[in-house]
Formats: structure tokens, sequence, C-alpha cells
């Protein structure tokens, strides 16, 4: 165990000199004003502005309420305050510290347990055993609970993540209620909610910019370092300013403990794959006040598909260190790379040569067996948080992101096949290098403040992000496949020549500020707003030298407003409605001159009902949407000479929907997670295309559901399903042929046997039925097929 310790040490050596010792309780009464509300957040408040720490299991205070804290109080007297009537009790643990119990008399089932020392991190769903959080802030920035949000919120916790054996973020989103994942191809994935792709992430609350061209799959890849991902649907331009009104994602990292921990995950499965996880995390020093984690995931597979294969690699470090009583500063990188052989760009083609739909195997690799893609990336960040007397938070964060990938692709999927000859399908390859660095910086402060008698919060954010990106072209080959029927990934690539170097500069900034006022006890209004600057600098260099400038962008101060409201019916049930602007430019989507199309514009709108119950244990809502955008990109074709595609704008698309879902603890036993979407888009004057401003590869209809169920003597059992309704993939030519995928629904199974309190056992079986699908068809007018059925066996031991 000393070892292992060890193994931290070096990431704290930068931060240990000017660490501080942990808070040193006081007993000095103070002066507070602290408004009725959430439990968790009135204690948070309370912790950070006393100096004190406090540990507790989030499941313990979550979904409470707290009458407040008005006048002057010690930190004993205001623990006391605050939990009145809550069954729950502050006990003094010395050295500034606080733990939080059941009140003597109450029923304690178990001892506290400690998630760590830090306000902040109350909302920590490691080792909650919940599939929900009592504490978001992706929305808003304010800490607000999943009731007290304007919005729809889905959270994948790490307890479902373990259940379900969700390694990837993409299997994570898989189970998400509203939201789909489409495959390009081998390497890269799509995410849509409501009909519109996912382009706006978070790490840790913080914006940044991924680069597209990656599809994002190896910047965020594998589940093993994050505690739990956040996802808000609709328009979130208060944080994030550009993007599409679909959701933003918002990736929260593992954070290391206040004791050791350390556990190692090895699985095999299915095709070959075998993956094993080291995760270590403690103190780095005597009193605590400097913390680190490190977090390694390997893994390598073959595939169903004919000779693929991809080895993965995740490092991530992080360390902590108390500077002060109430400042916490944090250093960190994760590093993700993939290594992929037989690599596909674009799939299977979708019809032969007399229109209809294509049935090939699923096996079938489109690709040469020379090609390749790898991937890499490195995010490199640092916070800092500080918590003043009056209740006010500050935070400080930076990163730097760099991405790579180099490919050499050729794939088989250009034309239609006839279907007696075989002939009519050509590969296409080439050479698509790229590197891409990002620079973030935000910075955010909120807090209290007291008007007309009442306690309201108000949010300060500024933000800045330059992402630079480089790409090397080369010409493409277009090489006829003799009888595709015969395909065996078999075929020379004549040599490829560079041709032009590619650089694209994109330069964000923005402010933000939000008010959330209490005009009464019942009722919350939160008003803000976003100004927006983004310019794009687009040129090439040919080889002879010669400078051209495909694109200019800049605009300027573009200001999106939000507003939300949240009526609160009683204990349980609490009304809502959110507006927000749409602004994103286009960078990604040419016109036929491989200009950026103008810049994406309406307006979302939300209403619904929430509710809470069990202590917040469970959460539950129901919401109506409508999205109105103006210039939304619709698909045309592939352009000849640069080998993109090509776009056109389109003004008076409209969507809307409805959405349910609920998640959490039914009992102490039972864990649930699980909705229904409908949604439908609209164009008034013109057919509904693919990869268009309303996506028909995205279903009307969306089910999903995922449940574990604890059973005596160690075992528990549970499983998931998603169903969704019709969608196809149409040509935009005047042939208009068109492909479908019918409804359909894919089932797992999982079952888990804790060994002994160190040595749990889980066993998960993805697609039990084997159904046959394509999920999201239609990129460069091919279709990937879904995984057939597969298992994976995996063993955990914890220290």
């Amino acid at each position: 165990m000393l070892d292992i310790r060890c193994t931290l040490l070096p990431l704290a050596i930068a931060l240990a000199a000017p660490a501080a010792a942990t808070a040193t309780a006081t007993a000095t009464a103070k002066p507070y004003q602290i408004a009725a509300g959430p439990l968790v957040s009135a204690l948070n408040l309370f912790a950070a502005s006393a100096g004190v720490a406090l540990t507790y299991d989030p499941a313990l205070a979550g979904g409470r309420s707290s009458p407040g804290l008005q006048g002057t109080h010690t930190p004993s007297s205001g623990f006391a305050a605050l939990l009145a009537g809550s069954g729950l009790e502050a006990v003094d643990q010395g050295s500034g510290g606080y733990t939080l119990r059941r009140a003597a008399g109450g029923e304690q089932t178990m001892a506290p347990v400690s998630v760590s020392a830090r306000a902040e991190a109350a909302n920590i769903t490691e080792n909650s055993g919940s599939y929900t959080t009592p504490v978001m802030a992706t929305a808003t920035r304010m800490g607000l609970s999943m009731r007290e949000t304007p919005q729809s919120v889905s959270i994948v916790t790490r307890q479902q993540i373990d259940d379900q054996a969700l390694n990837s973020v993409p299997d994570i989103l898989e189970k998400v209620v509203g939201v789909t994942v489409g495959r390009n191809d081998s390497e890269r994935a799509t995410f849509y909610a409501r009909g519109y792709t996912i382009e706006n992430f978070q790490f840790d609350g913080m914006p940044n910019t991924l680069d597209s061209s990656n599809q994002y799959t190896t910047a965020i890849g594998d589940s093993a370092v994050y505690d739990r991902v956040e996802v808000v649907k609709g328009a979130t331009g208060l944080l994030t300013g550009a993007g599409n009104p679909s959701a933003t994602i918002n990736l929260v990292r593992k954070r290391p403990t206040s004791a050791f921990a350390a556990s190692l995950n090895a699985s095999v499965g299915s095709w070959n794959k075998v993956r094993g996880v080291a995760d270590v995390s403690g103190p780095l020093n005597a009193s605590g006040s400097v913390r680190g984690r490190v977090v390694a995931a390997v893994q390598n597979a073959d595939s169903y598909i004919d000779y693929y294969r991809r080895d993965t690699r995740s490092l991530y470090a992080i360390a902590e260190a108390d500077l002060a009583p109430r400042t916490t500063l944090s250093l960190g990188v994760d590093y993700m790379q993939s290594r992929a052989d037989g690599a596909t760009f674009g799939h299977l083609p979708l019809f032969y040569s007399d229109g209809t739909q294509t049935r090939f195997r699923r096996s079938l690799n489109p690709a040469a067996r020379w090609s390749y893609w790898d991937n890499n990336s490195s995010n490199t960040f640092a916070t800092v948080r500080h918590a003043f007397d009056n209740g006010w938070q500050l935070d400080a964060a930076a990163s730097h992101l760099k991405q790579s990938k180099e490919v050499l692709y050729g794939s088989a999927y250009n034309g239609y096949m006839n279907r007696q000859s075989g002939a009519g399908i050509r590969l296409l390859g080439g050479p698509l290098p790229t590197q891409a660095s990002t620079d973030s910086a935000n910075l955010a402060a909120s807090g209290p403040f007291t008007v007309f008698g009442r306690q309201h919060e108000l949010m300060l954010g500024a933000g800045y992000s330059r992402q630079n990106k480089d790409a090397q072209l080369y010409t493409s080959s277009l090489v006829a496949v003799p009888d595709y029927r015969l395909w065996d990934g078999v075929l020379t690539l004549p040599a490829q020549t560079r041709r032009a170097d590619r650089d694209t500069t994109i330069t964000e900034k923005g402010v933000s500020g939000a008010v959330r006022l209490r005009p009464a006890d019942d009722w919350s209004v939160i008003l803000g707003a976003r100004a927006s600057w983004y310019k794009l600098y687009d040129y090439q260099v040919s080889v002879a030298g010669v400078r051209t400038v495909s694109d200019n962008l800049n605009d300027s101060a573009k200001v999106v407003p939000y507003a939300g409201v949240v009526y609160d019916l009683n204990r349980n049930w609490s009304l809502y409605a959110s507006y927000t602007d749409i602004f994103k430019p286009q960078t990604y989507y040419k016109d036929a001159s491989d200009s950026s199309l103008d810049p994406l514009t309406g307006k979302s709108m939300e209403a619904g009902i929430k509710g809470e119950w069990l202590d917040g244990k469970v959460n539950a809502s129901a919401a109506v949407f409508k999205i109105e955008q103006d210039n939304a990109a619709q698909y045309q074709g592939i352009n000849s000479v640069t080998g993109g595609e090509i776009y056109r704008p389109i003004a008076g698309v409209t969507s809307k929907g409805v959405e349910l879902e609920t998640s959490g603890q039914i009992t102490p036993a039972w864990n649930l997670a699980g909705g229904y979407t409908f949604r439908t888009s609209h164009i008034p004057p013109q057919p509904n295309l693919i990869l268009s401003a309303v996506n028909t590869n995205q279903p009307k209809h969306l089910f999903k559901l995922s449940t574990a169920w604890t059973l005596p003597a160690g075992w528990t059992v549970g499983g998931s399903m998603t169903w969704q309704s019709e969608t196809w993939y149409q040509l935009s030519t005047a042939a208009r042929w068109r492909a479908t995928q019918p409804g359909y629904a894919v089932v797992g199974l999982m079952a888990r046997y804790q060994a002994s309190p160190r040595l749990s056992l889980a066993l998960n079986v993805n697609n039990v039925l084997d159904k046959t699908y394509m999920p999201g068809m239609g990129s460069y007018g091919t279709g990937v097929y879904g995984d057939p059925r597969n298992a994976l066996l995996t063993a955990n031991f914890k220290f």
C-alpha cells in the first residue's frame, strides 16, 4: 500500500511547498444571511463561509430542505440552525472538521461515508450508490438541484457507469434519455438531442472547444476518468454562448479523495477484448492538505468487423492543494490515444445501382487492409477555487488541449453496386493528418446578496478560447473495385501528392451574468445574458506558395439572453419554463464555393413540471419544447474539388416535442433511470432530407431504461433497453432513393456478485436478442451496423 501511495508523490511536488495546513476550527461567532432552500446548498454555503470542512454522504442530505440561517452564529450553532427539523446533526471532529449524521435517536443504518472535505464536492456520485445527484451546475453555474434547474437535465452517475459497464463516453450517452449516438464510421460518432447534433462540451463545468473533425471520440473517450456525465437539453447560451439547440455535455472528472483508496479492474470480453483500469487516490502529506489521484486505463480489442482492431490508452492524474482554509488549487492532465487498423472512413454503401437498399453482412469491412486511424489527445488543466466570508465563491480555470490524428484512409463505399456484376463501387483513399490545440480560460464568481429583506444569487462569468488547427492536404484517389461481392480489403492505392497546408484559427470570447431572484418563498426567477465575440480565420498555402483565404468571419458582441422561472407547487413538485436565443457560427458547413454558411440563429423554449421524492433520491420531469431556427444547414452533396460536404442555408425550421424522465433510488436496493422522448421537425416548403436541418436519421419516438436491483447474498441484477421508431436516409438527387431503418429495440442484461467486501465479479451482455440495426445511417451515403450480441466479464478489487 505504501508503494501505491508513493506513486502519487511526484504529482504534488509543485504543490507541496505552498500548501497550507488543514482548516483550524474556530468558535468565533459571525453574522450570516442564508435563505431557506435545499439543505445541500445551505450546508455548502455555510461551510465555505465559516471556513470549516464538512464530510457527509450526499444521499443523506440530498432532497432535504433547510429553514436557512439569519443572525450571528458559531459553526456549531449555525449547523444546528440549518439542520433544524431535518433529523440530522453535524458533529465536531476537531481541527476544523464536521461530520454529518442522523441525529441521536434516529435510525442509524450505516456509518457516515466521507465523500470529500471540500464543500464544492458534495455532489460527487462515486460511492453514492445512486443513479442521481443532489446538485448540478451545467445549465446556470449556480449549483442548483435538478428540480431547481429550469431545463431538462439528465445525469449518468458513476454507479450507473459501473453497473452497465459503460466504458466510453459514447457508451454513456447511449443511455441518456433523449440522446442518440450516430456512427459515421469505425472511428467517429455524432451525438444528437432533439434532432440536432451536440457540439457543446464542458470539462468540470468549463466550456471547451473540441476539434470536430475527430468527432470528439478521442478527447472524451474513456469513462474511467469521470465521476459523472451531466447533460442539459436544449440551447444553453448562458454559459456556452454559441451552440446548437440540442444539448450541452458536461464531463465531470474524478477528484482526489481525503482518505486512501485504490482499485484494480480487469475485463475480458467478446472479440478478444481485454481491458484493465487502475485507480489510486489519497492524501500526499500527513495533514491531508495535498491530495492526488491517478487513473490509468488500457484496452485492446478486435471487432465483429473483418480485420478491424482498435487499441486505446488513457491516463489521468490530478493533484489538489489547500492553499488556505478556503482556497484550493488543482493541477491535472488527462491523456488519451487510440490506434485503429482496418479503420473505415464512411462505411457500407446503402444503395444498389437499381435504387434498392443494400443488405450486406455485418462483418463486411469496406476499408482497405492498409488503412489506419491514430488519434492522440492531451488536456492539461488548472483550477483555483476560493470561498469568501460572505458566501461568495470565485472559480478560475484554464486548460491546454492538444489533439492530433494521423490517418491513411481507404474505404470502398463510393458509388452503387450492380447486383449482377458487383461493379460500380470505388475506393476513396488518401492521407488525412491534422493537429489542433485549444487554449481556454474561464473566470466565474457567484454568491448571495440581499435586497428588500430577501436573499438572492448572482453569477458573473467570463471566458476565452482560442483554437488553432493545422491540416496537411493531399490529393485523394478513387480506385474502382472490380467486384464488390468479392471484396477482401486488398487494393493498391496510388501515390498521393501533398497539395496545400491549411490553417484555421477560431477565437471565442464571452462575458455572462445571471441573477436568481427569490421574490417569494415559492418562486425563483433566473435572468441572464451572454455577450459573445467570435472570429474565424481560415486559409490555405499551396505547395507553390500561393496563399488563399477561405473564411474570415468576425461576429462581434452577439448577445444571447436567457430567462427561466420555477414555481414550487409544494415540497415535491415544481413548474418551470425557460427561454434562450440560438446563435452558432457554422464553420463546418460549407456552401458550393467552400465558404462557411452564415451563423445559425433562432430561439429555444421549454416548459414543464419536475418532482423529487425520498429526500431527493428520486427525480422526475415532464417537458414540452419548441425550437425555431434560421440559416440551418441543408445537405446537398459532395464537393468534387475539396471532397467536403456541400450545404445550403434553410429558413423556418421548427422542432417540437415532449420528454419524460425519471432517475434515482426507488428503494435502497433499486436504482432506475429512463424516459421517453417524442420529437417532430419540419421545414415548411420542402421534403425532409438526411444530414440536414431536419435529420431524418433521428427517431420521432425514443425510449430508454436502465435499472439495477440489489438482492440478498451479494447479488445485483439489472439491464437496459433502448427502443426507437423508424428512421431513414434519402438522397438529395432527383432519384430520391430512400434507405430505411425500421424501429428496433436493443436489450442488455447485467449481473454482479459481491464475492467479498473487496472483490466483485460482473457479467454484462449487450444486444441480448442479437438485433441487426443501423444507428444513424446516412453519413457519406453509408450505414454502420450496431454491435451484435457481445459479453464482458469484469473483476474489480478494492484495496
